[in-house]
This record gives structure tokens, C-alpha cells and sequence, in this order.
């Protein structure tokens, strides 16, 4: 759960608006809202220094990865690859099977100050 809120508070300070669920041997998967995914990627990439910031986006005939570090895109990763070694829950989170909110634990950016998140950041070290 302090993942999640941990990502949460990461997500408000790069101003983007998203859900973060917790997820057993993945840490947090950030759900964004509408728009902005490779942006917000991006942003989240540069606050997290030295952490990978992987996005899924599903399409309508496969699902596509791609691997930020830094605010800079690399190598992409296989999809496929990772959702065979990530829990289903991760899975039927990005085709929609799955709500955020019907996940323990889970955190949202939305209404969160960045001030706010500076503190929750900084009293969880």
C-alpha cells in the first residue's frame, strides 16, 4: 500500500492525474487518466531517478511497451513478456476488467497538492 500512495504523491508532483494500484511482485501500476500517457511517463521517468517508468497501452489488436528512465525513452520492451510474468490483475487492470478502486490499497493523485505530496514524500523516508 505505500507504494501506491508513495507513486500517488510521484504522480502529483509531475502533475498528473492518475490511479495507482498496488500489485504483488510489480510494486504500483499507475493508471493515467485520459491523455497524456507517453507525457506522463515521461514526467514520472525524471522524478523517479534511476527507476524504470515502464507504459502499457493496450490497442485494439495487441498491447505495446515502452521503457522510461530519466525523462528519456529506451529500448522497448517485449509486452508480452512482462504480462506473462506480472499477476492477471495487471492484465485485466489495462483492457478495463478490472476497476482501480476495487483494489485494496489503492491511491489516486487526483486533489492531491504538489505541497501535500512534498510532505507524504518526505515523512515516508
Amino acid at each position: 500500500m505505500a507504494d501506491a500512495e508513495r507513486a500517488a504523491d510521484l504522480c502529483a508532483l509531475a502533475r498528473v492525474v492518475a490511479d495507482v494500484v498496488p500489485v504483488a511482485g510489480v510494486g504500483a501500476v499507475v493508471l493515467p487518466g485520459a491523455g497524456g500517457a507517453e507525457e506522463g511517463a515521461c514526467a514520472r521517468s525524471r522524478l523517479l531517478r534511476g527507476g524504470d517508468v515502464l507504459l502499457l497501452t493496450a490497442g485494439q489488436d495487441a498491447v505495446a511497451a515502452q521503457r522510461w528512465r530519466g525523462g528519456t525513452r529506451g529500448e522497448d520492451p517485449r509486452a508480452g513478456l512482462l504480462l506473462a510474468t506480472w499477476p492477471d490483475e495487471v492484465q485485466r487492470l489495462l483492457l478495463g476488467r478490472l476497476a482501480p478502486g476495487d483494489v485494496p490499497g489503492a491511491a489516486s493523485s487526483a486533489g492531491r497538492s504538489r505541497w501535500r505530496a512534498v510532505r507524504s514524500l518526505v515523512r515516508r523516508r
